[in-house]
């Protein structure tokens, strides 16, 4: 005979409580390294330990470097003129959309319009943090805005008694590694030499270093945008011309200024190169500090350095025909007044992004089979203004 248990027996078996399941912080900060900035931002509002636990400063660097090698981004400016007067929106987009051709959505909130912010132009990103800077006609200020985090720093390193569109102003947004500090660096020309200034988001000041051995490019030529200082391995580089400041100089140098010592090194260029052209310029790709130039009006040279500040170390990285490059009749090449500047090359190698300065496009060359096509984007978007970007927690201020 089958007896049913008791109702008081039955009650306890159901309130017997399942047994937890435990896991060590170090396994909850990894798995929540993994998400996007956006829940995470979320997840701070739960209780004061995430909260914690995603303001920690190891964490924020845990995320940032996972972040960057799953979904790198670029950005860009996009503008409209319902009116007389401009208005530029911030774009982020992640860097498969440009290497599949897909189109780049144009974000419609308003939050992305730089005229919100008090600000007109982007001066640069890194890790995350961008660099916004606005002026009148007197005075020029910069803010410091992490677009993913929604987070942006008042107006800083004011500059009073200055007019930005009467004179000649450059800046480039860095970050000394060495320091954990980010710096925007000034250059000012007058009086036939660049001055030199650093603003560090450590003190909040602007300080004048060693003016420039040579005038860089950036401050000469009106395509400043293809000649912006770039920034590797601690360093922000120039082109330069070596005897005078004549853009037509063949004699160019390398400048190279140091973030920690704030000092000067020169690099030569690749022996062979002849002829400075307009579409010469450095860049970084895969991770490398790179030259590229015209050669010719036949070809377009990429120089690898193999040990950055070893201008000895010059390799020819990529070497693509004008020829290919004009198979697509659509792209108007003219290599005479060509202002080709790479941009990115594929995990795969097989895929090279160039941006036409003059006529302010991207195009997307396929090394396999020397296909080349046009990216798919909205006219009104501003390829000279394109940076490297990521979606961080990144906050400095």
């Amino acid at each position: 005979m089958i007896t049913q248990p008791s109702k008081s027996r039955r009650r306890r078996r159901k309130s017997n409580p399942s047994p937890s399941v435990f896991f060590p912080d170090e396994v909850i900060t990894d798995i929540l390294s993994w998400l996007p900035v956006k829940p995470l931002m979320k997840m701070k509002t739960v209780s004061k330990s995430s909260k914690t636990l995603i303001s920690d400063s190891k964490f924020i660097k845990m995320h940032f470097n996972r972040s960057y090698a799953r979904n790198p981004h670029f950005s860009l400016v996009t503008y409209k003129k319902p009116t007389q007067k401009d208005d530029y929106s911030f774009v982020p987009f992640p860097v498969t959309d440009l290497l599949e051709n897909r189109c780049i959505v144009i974000p419609n909130d308003p939050y992305y319009r730089l005229d919100d912010k008090e600000c007109r132009e982007v001066i640069g990103s890194c890790n995350g943090l961008v660099c916004v800077l606005g002026y009148d006609k007197k005075v020029m200020w910069l803010r410091f805005w992490n677009p993913a985090t929604r987070k942006i720093s008042n107006k800083l390193g004011y500059l009073f008694n200055v007019n930005y569109r009467s004179n000649l102003w450059r800046f480039v947004f860095c970050y000394d590694n060495s320091t954990d500090t980010y710096k925007v660096v000034s250059l000012h020309y007058a009086s036939n030499k660049p001055n030199v200034s650093i603003f560090s988001l450590a003190d909040n000041v602007w300080r004048s270093i060693q003016s420039f051995p040579l005038v860089p490019l950036q401050v000469l030529s009106s395509y400043r945008k293809l000649y912006d200082g770039v920034q590797f391995s601690c360093t922000v580089n120039w082109l330069a011309p070596k005897w005078s400041p004549n853009f037509d100089n063949d004699h160019c140098v390398i400048i190279s200024l140091d973030l920690t010592t704030e000092t000067y090194t020169q690099f030569m260029l690749p022996p062979s190169v002849e002829n400075l052209a307009p579409s010469s310029n450095i860049c970084v790709l895969m991770n490398s500090f790179c030259f590229s130039h015209d050669s010719n009006k036949t070809d377009f040279v990429i120089w690898k350095m193999m040990e950055f500040g070893d201008d000895k170390s010059w390799t020819q990285f990529h070497k693509f025909s004008y020829h290919n490059l004009r198979m697509n009749d659509r792209l108007r090449f003219d290599p005479v007044s060509l202002n080709l500047k790479p941009l990115h090359i594929s995990e795969n190698g097989d895929t090279v992004v160039f941006v036409n300065c003059l006529q302010d496009k991207a195009i997307l060359y396929n090394l396999r089979n020397d296909s080349v096509q046009k990216s798919r984007v909205n006219h009104k978007i501003c390829w000279f203004s394109i940076n490297d970007y990521v979606e961080s927690l990144v906050s400095a201020w």
